[in-house]
């Protein structure tokens, strides 16, 4: 596998950090603790090693025979005959004939039964038969000197035997007996703490700790000439470990490791005291200890495993992650023993890993997956692999989570960590922006199987994530049970803004509002608030309550004068005062919001200003807006209808220039034949004002092909005429202008029509005249005069009449006639004074 690279991101705060206490399986036996799950920024709780037990010894075999002088019966002063048989029967015994001494003991104990060295001759017979191995036999003389003879001198020798017989057999209590009728009756200081260590043994091996504790202090007690006592403390100290009894075991490590010379019994002492260190909380003399041991040859391999972990437990305990670390590494030749290997490791995982070397922590919780299969251990190690790789942002996290879940679900489904494992993986989903897969993964969430402190933001966010997923009633449902379980929590405004939100996109839009204004009033300061008067404003805007739509967004802008929202919130106040035909103040806000953020709200705030102008009929205004509008999106839009209007308002007010811009953008650019056909006509009129004569030409064909009536036909005939004699194709004009005279007999038009035929003649006779034909020159110009004649002395307009004088004057002034011309321009100045020549 190749592990990502090292590159963290902030994690959620509510993803738990957790430590495991390990147990040191070859010293003792104890149910494996739960993980505690904390955060990574608290407190480490301190590792403590598990107190040992002492492993119950194999049984061991028959104790040599302890004979003691001062156990012996003493000779008789005075021998009788039953003497002599018996000390024949001892003679054969000191030959260690056994058996002929043991069938002249019997014969003495069938001569004499009454004899004074009975229970003496018993005591050989059983001895003769244990030399010989047949100790059935041996124990029915042994248990007949004892039940017979107890106050006899061979008795407590005979219960020794007994005792250690039937330990033998495993048989521990009834040993125990036995010893403690030795230990009772003998009178030798040396046989009695020999019973006393082996009637403890007894009763360790039969399970009764508090008898064993009883017999070890009484061996104890003696500190001379003892040579069972340094391994009697070692033993009643584990008891005391086992039983928690810190305050009585250490004293009794410390003793050891103070005045034994049994190196052994030191490296045991020290791993014992290294454990009480620990767990009193002092890692400093617990490694102290651990290291002793680990540095004493007479230290096992098993026990130096131990030392290892030990060293490593109290290392992290200390919150020592380097140190772990760096005494793993340097120790990786001494092997742990069983279970305690993977233990070990997973404090080695958890060092790295509180170090932030997350690949590396990777690394050691996969040999613990690898090498201790199916182990809590393993377990635990595939969670906190698991855990890694989310701070590390692998891209194979939602994979990796749901490998582990599958693996483990079965048999551990009710464990915390499958549920901080589902969390994760919605949480990884979540940061992803894949809402859909992490509304999934947190619905599989048990909450109740989370720890207390993750709960409110993973439910928090199982809203969040649902309502972007648009699983809306989901989200209402599960803020909701956020709101009910955490009233106090910091996030109670945000939960119900979210919810908000999600009661809006499921078009519950009266509890959305409520749950708005909820926020407004009780949370006027939280950073929910903001978000809350920008929704009240998009709810009143779908509810066409334009009042309330100013009122929102004017409180959001007072209220949080530096919003991100301040563009929209602009706009909605321009909408709202539209809606309300207050156009004045729509106008600067919707001006505003465009400012702020032109790339969203160009186009939307300049439609409503546009018809904001329309309707106030403000040409100039309305056209500066739309000149503004498309400067900044030439691709932009404006309605045909306000296109044309402002196009003919403009044209009446004498702006050709823009009037014909206007115009031609009211043109339908795609299907040009479905532009309104007064458009058309005016275009074509403005852009012969404008000499752009071509264009004028154009629009006014565009016009003609929508078969207007005669009059506006006509009419459209003269503008064409006129843009083609300002070309200078003087027939083609003058072939317009007759063909609309054909139509028009009188009237104003007519008038209009005779004087463009006036100004075709004079412009001819210009050309000529210019060309040196001087002749054809003053046909023309005497042509144009008799055409400028009828409308100046048979038409009374006030435009018309007094331009047809003054071409007329004009055209005879060229022609040579300045009698007339002069008679022309009077008439002009006494019936229109005022003229001007334009």
């Amino acid at each position: 596998m190749k592990f990502p690279t090292i590159s963290r991101r902030s994690a959620p705060c509510f993803m738990p950090v957790a430590f495991c206490l390990i147990t040191l399986s070859s010293l003792a036996q104890q149910t494996p603790p739960r993980a505690l799950p904390v955060e990574d920024d608290a407190p480490v709780p301190k590792a403590v090693p598990v107190r040992p037990l002492p492993t119950p010894s194999t049984p061991p075999k028959a104790q040599p025979v302890l004979d003691d002088p001062k156990d012996r019966p003493a000779p008789p002063k005075t021998k009788g005959p039953d003497d002599d048989m018996f000390d024949f029967a001892t003679l054969a015994y000191d030959r260690q004939e056994w058996g002929m001494a043991a069938q002249s003991y019997a014969k003495y104990l069938q001569t004499y039964p009454s004899g004074r060295q009975v229970p003496d001759a018993m005591f050989r017979i059983g001895e003769c038969y244990m030399k010989q191995n047949q100790l059935k036999q041996a124990a029915g003389y042994y248990e007949e000197i004892v039940n017979r003879y107890p106050g006899s001198d061979g008795a407590p020798s005979a219960a020794y035997r007994l005792g250690a017989m039937t330990f033998n057999n495993s048989k521990f209590a009834d040993a125990a007996k036995h010893f403690a009728f030795c230990e009772a009756k003998t009178k030798s200081a040396q046989v009695r703490l020999a019973a006393a260590y082996n009637k403890s043994r007894a009763y360790e091996m039969a399970g009764d700790k508090e008898k064993q504790t009883v017999a070890l202090n009484s061996v104890i007690a003696v500190k001379m000439d003892n040579p069972y006592r340094e391994t009697a403390l070692l033993t009643l100290g584990s008891i005391y470990l086992a039983k928690d009894k810190k305050a009585e075991a250490l004293p009794v490590f410390e003793e050891l490791l103070k005045h034994s010379t049994d190196r052994a019994i030191i490296a045991e002492a020290a791993i014992r005291a290294g454990v009480l260190y620990a767990e009193l909380k002092k890692p400093d003399e617990s490694i102290a200890m651990f290291q002793k041991a680990l540095q004493m040859p007479e230290t096992s391999e098993q026990n130096r495993g131990i030392s290892l972990v030990g060293i490593i437990q109290a290392l992290y305990s200390k919150s020592d992650y380097d140190g772990v670390i760096d005494y793993y590494n340097k120790n990786s030749e001494v092997l742990p023993p069983g279970a305690s290997r993977a233990k070990m490791l997973l404090l080695v995982g958890h060092s790295y890993r509180m170090r932030k070397s997350y690949a590396r922590a990777v690394e050691v919780y996969l040999l613990i997956e690898q090498y201790h299969t199916d182990t809590d251990e393993a377990f635990d190690a595939g969670y906190w692999k698991l855990y890694c790789f989310y701070l590390l942002n692998d891209k194979d996290l939602g994979e990796f989570a749901t490998a582990f879940i599958t693996r483990h679900a079965q048999k551990r489904a009710d464990h915390e960590y499958l549920s901080l494992a589902r969390l994760i993986r919605a949480d990884f989903y979540f940061n992803k922006g894949d809402f859909q897969q992490a509304s999934q993964s947190y619905n599989e969430v048990t909450i109740d199987k989370l720890p207390e402190k993750l709960r409110p933001g993973t439910l928090f966010n199982m809203g969040w994530a649902q309502g972007e997923a648009a699983r809306h009633q989901e989200a209402v449902g599960t803020f909701t049970r956020f709101i009910n379980e955490h009233p106090q929590h910091e996030f109670i405004p945000k939960a119900y803004a979210r919810r908000g939100l999600a009661n809006r996109d499921a078009r519950d839009l009266p509890k959305a509002k409520a749950d708005f204004e909820q926020v407004t009033k009780e949370f006027p300061k939280s950073d929910a608030c903001e978000m809350s008067w920008l929704q009240l404003g998009f709810i009143a805007m779908e509810q066409k309550d334009p009042k309330g739509m100013v009122t929102a967004f004017e409180t959001l802008l007072k209220k949080f004068p530096t919003t991100a929202a301040a563009a929209q919130a602009y706009y909605g106040i321009g909408r709202g005062n539209f809606d309300q035909k207050l156009y004045d103040k729509a106008t600067p806000a919707l001006r505003r919001s465009i400012e702020i953020d032109s790339k969203t709200y160009l186009d939307k705030s300049s439609q409503i200003l546009i018809l904001c102008d329309y309707a106030r009929q403000n040409a100039d205004d309305l056209a500066k807006t739309i000149d503004s509008y498309l400067s900044s999106k030439p691709s932009g839009e404006v309605p045909s209808n306000i296109l044309k209007w402002l196009g003919l308002k403009l044209y009446s007010s004498d702006d050709f220039k823009r009037a014909a811009r206007f115009l031609e953008l009211a043109v339908t650019p795609q299907t040009p034949e479905n532009t309104e056909p007064v458009v058309w006509n005016y275009l074509g009129m403005a852009q012969l004002k404008n000499q752009q004569f071509d264009a004028s030409i154009q629009a006014t064909e565009n016009f003609l092909k929508s078969n207007p009536d005669p009059a506006a036909s006509a009419r459209a005939q003269l503008t064409k005429g006129r843009a083609l004699l300002g070309k200078g194709q003087f027939d083609e004009a003058d072939k317009v202008a007759q063909d609309a005279l054909q139509v028009v007999k009188d009237g104003k038009l007519q008038a209009e029509l005779l004087i463009l035929e006036g100004d075709i003649f004079s412009a001819q006779g210009d050309k000529l005249a210019a060309e040196g034909q001087q002749a054809a020159a003053v046909e023309k110009w005497k042509a144009g005069a008799a055409k400028y004649a009828v409308p100046s002395q048979f038409f009374e307009d006030p435009d018309v009449t007094p331009d047809a004088l003054f071409k007329a004057a004009k055209a005879l002034e060229k022609a040579g006639d300045a009698a007339q011309a002069k008679q022309m321009l009077q008439q002009l100045q006494q019936r229109y004074p005022k003229y001007q020549p334009k």
